[in-house]
């Protein structure tokens, strides 16, 4: 099932669609599981009968093995619902990345829970905002906290589920990255370690029950993807692209055609230029804002051309930057061995990423930054905040940014598990790329997305990786770019260039013409005092000739103006746009 809905009222289960029974025990759930034999295999240590080897009998078998721990056990990308018909319990969890999230939230009289946001909005209304959770997304960009826009509304974090026993919700912390094994090995060894690891993650991902498509974007991750898919020898498999032939800052195709002429497959293109970015608003309701409400016209098309040729799961290389070591990463290791008193070490260290660095920055930059910085941080018990954030944009009201702290917010979201400092760093970005992740996962209706690179074994391997493997002042992606040798197309292997598609961005708002106009007439993020009125339609100006100051962050305000926006339709009663499932009771 793609989709599930329910709550508990009085005793009484009410859901749709009408959930699974097996091993005692009736199931709704989402998503796919990776490590279908290590189940069946404890089932049967234990003594367990196999009903009908289904997803539904494989989750209700690690439930009944591992009980309300069974996240800790069971790998994939799904959310689940378990109704336990002997000890009266529900039971709501999801992959310990949260991939694929779940929602929940308190009521009188029980509890509402769901796959998809939007559902438990339509029972639970829209008038009670969380300004902190907006005040997070306009300085963040993202969000992966626990909280909603909606105060009454809760999302399971990472690492944790739900337990609802005696009419009382409890949340319960499950898996933990900190107790993940260190593994210890040669050059070689790892390289071995990583392409089994790798591997194992796409075929699980190929598993979907009908045609399979890897997006295809000329990066190193969706070709990682798409190449380690196609020697599978799977059959439907796909390649979808979205391909901008009048932008040659954005024109990847002669690196999507390395690929394809290595792995020959059927290649299905998007036309990038004639869907660009604000070239539609959105058409349906949108539970909570995000950067694909920019990108609407191009994800309307997109599933369109997925669903006529009935495909099952699109596999994408997204998260790989960060799991990596790629774009983004920063050598928050000085910091580590400054902290361990590796002095010796440490200016070695330093003395080679300022050697290393084109921009030619002093050695008080590189030791402020990633030395003093992180070591501070770490005793205050606050998150490492990315040195290169360019800060709060101008158009940010100046009373709204002081009186909700923004410049402040990164500060806010520490992981509190046991590591190393770099490995603080890795958590708190790996929980808000999974965050991202896991509100695109709710757009598709059709189709599932998967992320075989966030495969929870290769995430825990590169965590635990000794840092010499991670950064290196000289290359990124220092292990995949071994590992994957003869598998990448040579010259995309030793790629160094990352493709900024800031071009489109600016193009099609100038283009469109419906979007200005919403963010100029009368903005909601002014009347809130999110923005300063006069200077957001500047800045909206700015950007339709090509200019910003933080162009992730101007997108964030939009998108949030156009949700706003929603929002005042849907309290003003515009039929249809919030309509939840058709619910079926059931007895508890």
């Amino acid at each position: 099932m793609k989709r599930f809905a329910g709550k508990i009222h009085n005793g009484s289960l009410v859901c749709s669609p009408e959930p699974g029974t097996y091993q005692g025990c009736r199931l709704l759930w989402r998503g796919y599981i990776s490590n279908r034999d290590d189940i069946l295999g404890e089932a049967k240590r234990r003594g367990l009968a196999v009903e009908d080897g289904s997803d539904g009998d494989l989750f209700a078998l690690a439930y009944r093995c591992w009980g309300n721990a069974l996240q800790s056990w069971v790998l994939g990308e799904y959310c689940l619902a378990v109704f336990d018909d002997r000890a009266s319990t529900l039971l709501l969890t999801h992959d310990a990345l949260g991939l694929l999230p779940m929602f929940y939230s308190r009521t009188a009289a029980g509890v509402l829970f769901g796959s998809h946001l939007e559902d438990l909005v339509a029972k639970a209304g829209v008038n009670d905002l969380d300004e902190e959770f907006i005040a997070d997304y306009v300085a963040n960009i993202s969000y992966s906290s626990r909280d909603t826009p909606y105060r009454t509304i809760k999302r399971l974090g990472v690492g944790s589920s739900l337990l609802y026993e005696r009419e009382t919700p409890v949340e319960l912390e499950g898996w933990d990255i900190s107790r993940a094994r260190p593994v210890e090995g040669t050059e070689d060894e790892y390289a071995q370690i990583f392409l089994s690891l790798l591997d194992k993650g796409v075929q699980a991902a190929l598993h979907a029950g009908g045609p399979v498509w890897s997006e295809l974007s000329g990066g190193l991750d969706s070709s990682t993807v798409m190449c380690m898919a196609a020697r599978s020898g799977t059959a439907n498999l796909g390649a979808v692209s979205i391909v901008y032939d009048q932008y040659a800052q954005t024109d990847e195709s002669k690196w999507m055609q390395l690929v394809l002429d290595r792995y020959p497959a059927a290649w299905h293109r998007l036309d990038g230029d004639s869907a660009l970015p604000y070239s539609e608003v959105p058409d349906r309701f949108c539970a909570e804002p995000g950067l694909h409400m920019v990108d609407w016209g191009g994800r309307r098309i997109y599933e369109e051309m997925v669903t006529t040729n009935g495909v099952a799961a699109v596999l994408t290389g997204q998260g790989g930057d960060l799991v990596f070591f790629g774009l983004g990463a920063e050598p928050y290791h000085l910091a580590d061995l400054a902290r361990t008193l590796k002095l010796r070490r440490l200016f070695s260290e330093l003395t080679r990423w300022k050697a290393a660095d084109r921009r030619r920055r002093s050695g008080l930059y590189w030791f402020a930054n990633y030395i003093i910085g992180p070591l501070v941080s770490r005793l205050r018990g606050h998150s490492i905040r990315p040195v290169w954030h360019p800060g709060i944009s101008p158009f940010i009201d100046p009373g709204y940014a002081k009186a909700m702290a923004l410049d402040e917010r990164y500060l806010r979201r520490p992981w509190h598990g046991r590591g190393t400092i770099e490995q603080s760093w890795f958590m708190e970005k790996l929980s808000t790329v999974c965050g991202q992740i896991a509100n695109l996962n709710q757009i598709p209706r059709t189709f599932d997305f998967r992320h075989p690179l966030l495969y929870r074994p290769l995430v825990e391997f590169m965590f635990c990786l000794p840092w010499e493997w991670k950064f290196n002042p000289e290359t990124d992606r220092l292990l995949q770019r071994e590992a994957l040798r003869g598998i990448l197309p040579e010259p995309l292997r030793l790629r160094k260039a990352k493709t900024i598609y800031d071009q489109p961005c600016y193009e099609g708002l100038r283009r469109g013409k419906a979007w200005s106009a919403l963010l100029t007439d009368d903005p909601l993020v002014a009347r809130r005092g999110i923005v300063d009125r006069t200077r957001w339609i500047e800045a909206v100006g700015q950007a339709r000739l090509g200019r910003a100051h933080f162009l992730p962050q101007f997108e964030a305000v939009a998108s949030l103006e156009i949700w706003l926006r929603q929002l005042e339709d849907v309290k003003s009663g515009d039929p249809g746009i919030l309509r939840g499932p058709a619910t079926r009771v059931v007895t508890l």
